[in-house]
């Protein structure tokens, strides 16, 4: 043999010679697996025990066909320890991500769920030992009640002098009886006294400003899922109708100078200052409106401490049903996370096998064992003395096989 020898296996051959082969520990490149097989078989007159040494050492890359290439082979080992080492971190982080979830996360949402249970249960206690603070305050009470009050008797007339002034205030007529005022009367933007004057409109006018002032309450009843964006809708809806007001109005008072010959008549509304003032005197005072409504009712509300408690009570409940939510979700991210952690565990098992087996692929691997064997057989065929051998033989290459190639995954 070429290879320089570590461990020594004895053999004694039929001559009573000694026969020594040593397991290599560099590579013996061949050009044909058959003719080596066969001039290995006549060295060792085809013993059986000596043939699978040599179908191990192929098997293991000590014996390569000559277009072998060791640089390839250590390269692409490189590659492959480095994908191993690269799902090896991977797998780290996964089970580092995995711990912190089972170790931190889940029980510090348990302890905030026991410490707001606890929570629920001290503001029971305190109502029934009556010691709920609601934090009521009378003097607020009612001065909300009659800001509340005078907002809405602004809101009502507001609307009503708009509406008037938008739909039903006569050009000609207002020019006929303002006589030395007409100056003032055109450039006003309101008109009490047409909303103060007995009329048929007025019916129209007070309705229309009574759905104004309803407009403000509606988004303090609203409830339940997509509270927010009801509410948004709401606000945003007021102020388009708002502002087709103003515009109303301001092209009302500009067809008026128009008639007058005080104004020219081109006319843009955006840069009218009549039209930002009906617009500000009616959509801010409805957020104020809605503001002030708001904290009467809510002051109101903290004259009953059982309904104070209950509010908290809710307001806990839900806080526990969140944390649920999010325990819930923790514990399916546990389960995503040993799922991937299983299959990165079955990919670097795949990665190990490759890396022990990519020193020959094992097609070639399989033609390469089959060329040595039919050689050293061929050697066998020759002498008939050698029959026992020839059966040993088949029979140890065919155990081999089977228990090497039988359930040999593929690595291309």
């Amino acid at each position: 043999m070429e290879a320089i020898l570590n461990k020594t296996i004895t053999k004694k051959p039929l001559n009573g010679e000694e026969k020594t082969l040593s397991q290599p520990t560099n590579i013996t490149t061949v050009k044909s697996f058959s003719d080596y097989g066969h001039g290995k078989s006549g060295l060792n007159r085809g013993d059986a025990t000596t043939f699978k040494i040599f179908l191990n050492w192929i098997k293991d890359g000590f014996v390569v066909d000559e277009n072998y290439s060791e640089q390839e082979t250590t390269a692409k080992r490189k590659e492959i320890e480095g994908q191993i080492e690269e799902k090896k971190e991977e797998k780290q982080k996964v089970n580092a991500d995995k711990k912190m979830i089972e170790d931190v996360q889940i029980p510090n949402k348990k302890q905030k769920k026991a410490d707001l249970s606890n929570d629920i249960s001290q503001v029971q206690n305190d109502l029934d030992n009556e010691m709920i603070d609601t934090g009521y305050q009378s003097t607020n009470h009612y001065l909300y009640i009659g800001l509340t009050i005078l907002l809405s008797f602004y809101l009502l007339f507001f609307y009503a002098s708009v509406i008037y002034s938008a739909f039903f205030r006569s050009a000609g007529l207002l020019i006929e009886t303002s006589g030395d005022d007409l100056a003032m009367v055109i450039g006003s933007i309101f008109d009490m006294k047409g909303i103060l004057s007995p009329s048929p409109n007025l019916i129209i006018i007070y309705l229309g400003s009574i759905l104004f002032f309803a407009l403000g309450i509606i988004p303090h009843t609203l409830r339940g899922k997509f509270k927010s964006l009801k509410i948004i809708f709401f606000l945003i809806l007021t102020l388009c109708v708002d502002a087709l007001l103003a515009y109303k109005i301001d092209h009302s008072i500009h067809e008026i100078k128009v008639l007058s010959g005080i104004a020219e008549e081109n006319w843009i509304f955006w840069k009218s200052e009549n039209f930002y003032l009906v617009l500000a005197f009616g959509y801010l005072a409805y957020m104020v409106f809605g503001y002030v409504y708001q904290l009467m009712i809510e002051e109101k509300i903290k004259k009953n401490p059982k309904k104070i408690a209950l509010r908290k009570i809710q307001l806990l409940k839900g806080q526990i049903n969140d944390i649920n939510i999010t325990i819930n979700q923790y514990h399916e991210n546990v389960v995503t996370l040993e799922s991937k952690i299983a299959m990165l565990e079955s990919r670097i098992e795949l990665l190990t096998k490759r890396l022990n087996e990519t020193m020959i692929n094992p097609e070639v691997l399989s033609k390469s064992l089959n060329s040595f064997y039919i050689g050293w057989i061929q050697f066998l065929n020759g002498s008939s003395e050698y029959f026992n051998e020839k059966i040993e033989c088949e029979s140890a290459y065919n155990k081999f096989m089977e228990e090497n190639f039988k359930s040999l995954p593929s690595i291309n």
